[in-house]
């Protein structure tokens, strides 16, 4: 007897069958006696859930209700029940206990830029909104650069004010034109930069 509710064993056998194939088996929380289980033709949603509620009270399978769905893990001691329940041979083992050996992807190589000429020999500053971000290898003792530009949406901080322009003939500061003083591409009312004079 399962749970108080009388059932043919075929519809138990193979709603066990299910249960040890997949090692899950899901459940919708509804009390219509008529409404059948999607993966089982000719099984109603009651019957698997008296079926689980039988195993769950005997600690073969774990319950975990989400929602309006039920989801019922078989345990290891259910695994040995149903095993033997069923008689199926040891080698036999649920889906969701099987391993899946992943392919191996190939991972490229990593490019190495070249170490600098000197102890004290310093690199150029790359032009643009390309930055070289530094690791340090602490077996090798050396420094690997790998340079990184920016792509869009990215901001570039405004340019540092070089040496001191001369004055021009108006009478004091040097004039600019509009474009030369943003090189944000953000709008001006929303630019995380501070404004320049």
């Amino acid at each position: 007897m399962v749970a108080g509710m009388l059932m043919p064993l075929e519809r138990l056998r193979s709603i066990l069958e299910l249960l040890f194939r997949e090692g899950v088996l899901v459940g919708e929380r509804d009390g219509c006696p008529r409404r059948t289980h999607p993966q089982l033709p000719g099984v109603a949603n009651v019957e698997v859930r008296r079926a689980m509620a039988s195993l769950r009270s005997r600690g073969l399978v774990r319950q975990t209700a989400a929602w309006r769905h039920l989801y019922w893990y078989l345990t290891d001691a259910g695994v040995a029940h149903l095993r033997q329940y069923l008689r199926l041979p040891p080698d036999v083992v649920p889906r969701s206990l099987q391993r899946v050996p992943r392919p191996a992807a190939a991972r490229p190589e990593p490019r190495r830029a070249a170490a600098p000429a000197g102890p004290g020999a310093h690199r150029a500053r790359p032009a643009g909104a390309e930055r070289l971000y530094r690791r340090r290898d602490e077996a090798e003792g050396h420094v690997e650069a790998v340079a990184v530009s920016a792509g869009p949406g990215v901001c570039r901080p405004p340019p540092q004010p070089g040496p001191a322009a001369a004055p021009a003939a108006t009478g004091g500061a040097a004039l600019r034109p509009r474009s030369a003083l943003r090189t944000c591409p953000h709008p001006a009312r929303t630019c995380p930069h501070p404004a320049r004079p």
